[in-house]
Order: C-alpha cells, then structure tokens, then sequence
C-alpha cells in the first residue's frame, strides 16, 4: 500500500492532460472530475473537502498509478503517521449509472441555486446550455470557485452533497 498525506499535492501529467482533452483512457466520470480538479495547488484535504467520499484515497491513488497525476519532486514523500492515510491497491470501481443529460444539467443547475440563490443564475444558464457531459464536467471549476466565494466551504460542501457525481 502507498501512503498519502493530507498535504501531498497532485499535479496533472502530460497523460493527465491529454485525457482531459481526448479521453483516451476512458476515465469514469468521477476519477475525471477528480482530474479536472487537481490543479498543482490544492491539497489532499482540499480536495477530500470538493469530493467529499471514503473512495478519494483510492481513486487518487489510481490517477497516480496510472500516471495521470504525480506529485512535485520537490515534495518529500509523506510518512507514516499522523496525517498520512493508505492508499489501498487498485481495484477496479463498478462503471457508473448511465444519466440523461438533461436530468445532469438540471441536478447540477438546482444544486447550485439552492446553495447560493440568485448569484447562480448566470452559471445555471451556462450549465443549461452544455451540449455534452463534457462541456458540463467542464464549467465544475467555474462553478465550484463562484459557490466557494458566495458560500465557502460549507457552501462547496453543501453543493457537492447536493449535486453528487457529474
């Protein structure tokens, strides 16, 4: 088992990249959102916080495996102890259920509104607006730092709880 600590710091690799912009790989859509959010800056802790989850551990543990996220090298490798939490070996997570896209958009668009109101309105017209889980998948960043500057963290809490997984 690999060990992780709440401060390690994940960056996207050269395959990171390429599968956000080909899909390639075929990530499931909640190891490619957790790929959209891992940006060199956010911490583990920040990260479990947007994605809320017992799963997290793994599924960064598997972006990292497979190559698609690492850490900086000038990071020293975590310990054992306290703040450090094991990364179990991989296993294959169950394919997600398939969802209209319309249901999606609208999951997405009433999350967002009933977690910071009328400050939404511009985004959820954008969210109606995606053409594809993709274009949707791709406003999240958007989305979640408009809900963190109106709501902080209990607010993106709050959002994701509400909006589940895109």
């Amino acid at each position: 088992m690999m060990e992780m600590s709440t401060q390690d710091v994940f960056q996207k690799t050269g395959k990171g990249a390429d599968e956000l912009r080909t899909r390639r790989h075929g990530l499931s859509p909640r190891l490619r959102q957790l790929l959209i959010l891992v940006d060199g800056k956010r911490d583990f802790a920040e990260l479990s916080r947007m994605l809320p989850g017992p799963e997290l551990v793994e599924q960064l543990g598997q972006l990292e495996r497979g190559g698609f996220v690492s850490r900086p090298f000038d990071v020293p490798g975590p310990e054992a102890g306290e703040g450090a939490v094991a990364v179990p070996e991989p296993a294959a997570p169950p394919p997600p259920p398939a969802e209209d896209l319309r249901a999606l958009r609208a999951r997405v668009t009433r999350a967002l509104l009933d977690t910071i109101g009328p400050n939404g309105d511009d985004l959820a017209i954008r969210i109606e607006r995606a053409r594809s889980v993709d274009e949707l998948r791709a406003l999240l960043p958007a989305v979640l730092s408009v809900v963190e500057a109106c709501g902080g963290r209990s607010g993106v809490d709050g959002f994701l709880q509400r909006c589940g997984a895109v």
